[in-house]
């Protein structure tokens, strides 16, 4: 979707987005359109195409399949960081040219954020994870209008975590912990976003030994994976909630219990990785 060239357009005809709008939908639908890509009906999208003397054809352009290749490419990569496959998830993002995605802000927070969290959690650049992150929250989402801002504060909250900055690190994790339980799904790429959020505060709760809040944190994940029908998360989610249990009343039925389910999901979703960290643990702690 070449949302600049339509932007231009407009910008061309001396319209703004008030005159452009008017009649056809709301100034704020179009406005999420120009500056969030989120993209109307297709009927309204007509109308303003129309308006502009423009033919749908030249928005949604020849490198609509690209970018439809591109997008797919990156949900595997988001997929492979969800199952923690580091290195697959790497292997796409290296591959792809964040210039080509400059026409599509979604497309390019999205790898901004996938970078991010590839560094942060793979032992990658920090000072890389950090100018991703700010990419996204001085300059693709200055509003904080898009689930990728939250995203980014919890990159920005592990990143400052790693490096033993309490203050600057609660400082990010508390911007999201504030609007956690109101951030609304409206897609299952969100839902696993919105997981991924609740998940990585949970452990930083849990890092910080404030696991009420940790605890509070992963069984509101678990009710989310159960009401939306998303299992990915929800064996890291129980592991996390064995070691915790584990921690203040050593091993009993309930920890076993939460090892059983993270064994079952991890197997369920054929994910190797979650299913060789649980056992560590067991191993290590002699469960």
């Amino acid at each position: 979707m070449d949302i600049q060239a339509f932007i231009d357009k407009r910008k061309e005809l001396g319209l703004s987005q008030k005159e452009l709008s008017n009649g056809i939908c709301t100034q704020a639908t179009l406005s999420k359109f120009e500056n969030n890509g989120k993209i109307p009906s297709l009927k309204i999208l007509i109308k303003l195409c129309n308006r502009l003397g423009l033919s749908l054809d030249s928005i949604i352009g020849v490198n609509d399949s690209s970018s439809k290749k591109v997008a797919k490419e990156m949900s595997q990569a988001e997929f492979n960081l969800i199952i923690q496959e580091y290195d697959d998830a790497w292997t796409i993002i290296n591959k792809i040219d964040s210039d080509s995605l400059n026409n599509d802000k979604n497309l390019l927070m999205q790898y901004y954020y996938l970078r991010g969290y590839l560094n942060v959690l793979d032992d990658g650049d920090l000072f890389d994870a950090v100018f991703d992150f700010n990419r996204i929250l001085s300059e693709l989402d200055t509003r904080g209008e898009t689930i990728f801002t939250f995203l980014s504060f919890v990159g920005m909250g592990m990143v400052y975590a790693k490096q033993g900055d309490d203050t600057k690190s609660e400082y990010y994790f508390s911007k999201v912990f504030n609007n956690i339980y109101t951030m609304s799904i409206d897609d299952v790429s969100k839902i696993w976003r919105y997981i991924n959020i609740i998940f990585y505060c949970a452990i930083y709760y849990s890092e910080k030994q404030d696991l009420e809040t940790a605890n509070a944190l992963l069984n509101y994940g678990v009710k989310v994976c159960a009401e939306n029908h998303v299992t990915y998360y929800i064996a890291r989610i129980y592991a996390q909630l064995a070691m915790n249990e584990n921690r203040v009343n050593g091993n009993n039925e309930k920890v076993q219990g939460y090892i059983d389910k993270a064994l079952v999901f991890s197997e369920f979703n054929g994910n190797k990785k979650e299913i060789e960290v649980i056992k560590r643990w067991v191993k290590a702690n002699n469960l």
